[in-house]
């Protein structure tokens, strides 16, 4: 018989919301990083009927 695993700790909640922040800090920066890019065009505005386009898979006969 083998032995038992040593019980874990418990992750705390404001690990997880520190977690959380510091991911959005990144994607913020991420972002702004795209933005200011001279390599990135200006983006096209995309419309309801364009997006009710976009998830048509097949078309009904």
């Amino acid at each position: 018989m083998g032995k038992r695993p040593t019980p874990k700790k418990r992750k705390a909640k404001s690990a997880g919301r520190t977690q959380h922040s510091v991911y959005l800090n990144e994607e913020i920066v991420r972002l702004r990083n795209l933005q200011n890019s001279p390599y990135g065009g200006p983006v096209r505005k995309k419309d309801k009927a364009d997006k009710a386009l976009e998830k048509i898979t097949r078309v009904k006969a």
